[in-house]
């Protein structure tokens, strides 16, 4: 599961984090929301995540968005049909309105998690953008889910998604992993936001047959031509990272995930920068990254990197070697768990850096494996987390 990924990390310096902090306060929302637009059109098909950093604890805080092939009307459907939330998550197991409030429909709701599941009541209302959900008591409360629907000149829909939920108020196992990182709330807050995200433009899209959008291939390495996160350096996603962190989550034709890029904004020049992050040494900032023992070559061939995990329920040990062609931009693990995985790091000129990912977790263990069986956008979500956790890391 992608919450014992998270381990125990450095906070944010305090001039960063009150710096970010500013920044987002005296951002207008109007502003927030135009750069998010921008920045969905810039991302070549991807799906943009932007996380506001630093995350008050109880309160973190995510916007996402994505194109869906519907009209509008469909994707607000999808939203307002409580009744069948199921459809679009699985392990929704209760969604039922049970009363009124002026407006808005009171909906008691149940999620099936390992051990023990969540459950609380929300109340629905339609708004002159989208749909909302108030999280008003039990699990994730207090919290609200703003869906925006706006129809593209293209026929199609953008879909956003505002989302602040309280992730401590769920299971002991995400609560002792969220105890362990200090990015571990937003990370896991993206990732259910996204599956939410995901499942509702897919639901419109597929009015009739939720298996028509269920992955038609079992998940696998994408091509190392995934390998490029630059796109999170140009100036529409610069704008998202300057307030905490941007993210691109990349799609493949199959509905498997292609790759995850996540970038951050960074003080200091661009190459003392990329120099930092291409020695294995600092791998070490990953959470669950133990050890890091440097192995010579052997036949003419590559020296590689031996890694040792300490993350109980996940196998991260892996034998990594850089790709050919990319010196030691980026790697990819040939033995171990997630053999087939990879991951690179672009750094602009004058700073601002961005780590792409195919982290394989499916393979790591029966936790996360299972989760992504039965609810396949998790191989998304999970990815997402890690990927988000693993950048902060290694660059603060």
């Amino acid at each position: 599961m992608l919450r014992a990924r998270l381990a125990r990390l450095a906070a944010l310096t305090a001039s960063l984090g009150c710096g970010a902090a500013r920044a987002a306060a005296a951002a207008p929302a109007a502003s927030l929301e135009g750069d998010l637009s921008r920045a969905l059109d810039a991302a070549g098909g991807a799906d943009v995540v932007a996380f506001e950093l630093p995350a008050r604890s109880g309160a973190p805080h995510v916007r996402l968005a994505t194109i869906a092939n519907a009209a509008p009307g469909a994707v607000t459907a999808a939203l307002v049909d409580a009744a069948h939330y199921g459809t679009l998550v699985p392990a929704i197991v209760r969604s039922q309105e049970i009363a009124r409030r002026g407006e808005a429909r009171v909906v008691a709701w149940e999620v099936e998690v390992p051990l023990s599941n969540l459950e609380g009541t929300l109340e629905l209302r339609t708004t002159a953008s989208g749909v909302e959900l108030s999280f008003v008591d039990g699990d994730l409360s207090p919290g609200r889910l703003a869906f925006t629907v706006a129809a593209r000149p293209d026929g199609r829909t953008t879909v956003a998604l505002d989302a602040r939920l309280d992730v401590r108020k769920t299971s002991w196992i995400l609560r002792s992993a969220l105890e362990r990182s200090a990015y571990g709330e937003p990370a896991a807050l993206a990732a259910a936001a996204w599956v939410a995200l995901r499942a509702v433009a897919l639901r419109a899209e597929h009015t009739r047959d939720r298996a028509a959008w269920r992955p038609k291939a079992p998940p696998s390495a994408p091509p190392p031509d995934s390998l490029d996160g630059r796109a999170l350096l140009s100036p529409p996603l610069q704008a998202l990272a300057a307030r905490g962190a941007a993210a691109l989550v990349r799609v493949a034709p199959t509905g498997r995930l292609a790759a995850v890029s996540v970038g951050v904004a960074t003080r200091g020049p661009g190459p003392a920068l990329a120099a930092r992050l291409a020695d294995p040494r600092g791998w070490r900032a990953f959470p669950g990254w133990k050890k890091i023992v440097p192995m010579p070559p052997v036949g003419g061939g590559p020296a590689t990197i031996v890694v040792e995990d300490s993350i109980p329920f996940v196998d991260l040990d892996a034998t990594w070697r850089p790709l050919p062609g990319t010196p030691t931009r980026a790697w990819t693990a040939i033995e171990g768990a997630a053999r087939g995985a990879w991951f690179a790091w672009d750094v602009g000129p004058a700073g601002g850096a961005a780590l792409t990912m195919a982290p394989r977790l499916e393979q790591t263990g029966s936790i996360p494996r299972r989760f992504i069986e039965a609810e396949p956008l998790l191989e998304h979500g999970l990815a997402l987390a890690l990927v988000f956790v693993d950048t902060v890391s290694a660059t603060r």
